[in-house]
């Protein structure tokens, strides 16, 4: 484990790493859980010959500069109902992203809908769902994260940024964009729901990690994924995101 400004990142099993915290300790738990899919054996992660069409016409391979993903097997099933209760247990709050792919008992009836702006026609899924404990409807969040159509903003989410060389760099089979936790973290001020300390339980890359860097309200958050790469890449994340705020601030 090691701390990193707010930061706290942890190489563990999250439930032996959630049995050593007390009730209550988190004010949130904010994660994107296995959805059971195998989704890190999956031949389209070693896939770079595919091409996107651009609006003149033309073909371009946005894909040829890609690293192929190692295989993981971390996405055999989702978590079972014990991980459900030790997550209700060691925090105030859950927002968890994969709740249509669980049967567990004690799930509320709100939820997050991220839709992320996929053409029709297309095999990928148009939206994902979360659930999220401190409402009982559901929340639609817009935000472009298609290919290699990204949103611009959180005040322009589904506007496609237009300069691909800004678009996030995908280094996680299932990695979600740090835009998409600014806009729920913003959704929880905006329902006056703690947000002091976070525990992902799942943090893959840390993208929750560095959107909370921007917001001061954060004053600790716990980063745990099982997976050693993951981890070390992480690390590297967040080391070199703080730098880039401490010049920032230095300027």
């Amino acid at each position: 484990m090691e701390k990193l400004g707010k930061i706290l990142l942890v190489n563990s099993d999250n439930m032996e790493l959630m049995s050593k915290y007390p009730d209550n300790y988190f004010s949130i738990v904010i994660t994107d859980v296995p959805y059971g899919l195998d989704v890190g054996n999956m031949a389209y992660l070693k896939e770079t010959k595919t091409t996107v069409k651009q609006k003149n016409g033309t073909r371009i391979n946005g894909n040829k500069n890609k690293k192929v993903y190692t295989n993981k097997d971390w996405d055999l099933k989702p978590p079972s109902q014990e991980y459900f209760n030790e997550v209700v247990r060691v925090s105030k709050h859950q927002i968890i992203f994969g709740v249509e792919y669980v049967n567990w008992e004690g799930l509320g009836n709100g939820r997050i809908k991220w839709n992320k702006g996929f053409a029709e026609g297309m095999s990928f899924k148009p939206y994902e769902m979360a659930y999220c404990s401190f409402i009982d409807y559901v929340k639609e969040i817009d935000y472009l994260y298609a290919g290699m159509m990204q949103g611009k903003s959180i005040s322009e989410p589904m506007v496609q940024q237009g300069n691909k060389k800004l678009n996030e760099k995908r280094e996680h089979p299932t990695q979600k964009p740090i835009l998409l936790w600014d806009l729920i973290l913003t959704f929880c001020i905006e329902n006056n729901i703690d947000i002091s300390t976070i525990l992902d339980t799942n943090s893959g890359l840390c993208s929750l990690g560095l959107s909370a860097l921007k917001f001061e309200e954060v004053k600790e958050i716990v980063m745990c994924d099982i997976d050693k790469e993951y981890h070390e890449n992480s690390k590297k994340r967040i080391k070199n995101k703080i730098s880039q705020l401490e010049i920032k601030f230095i300027d």
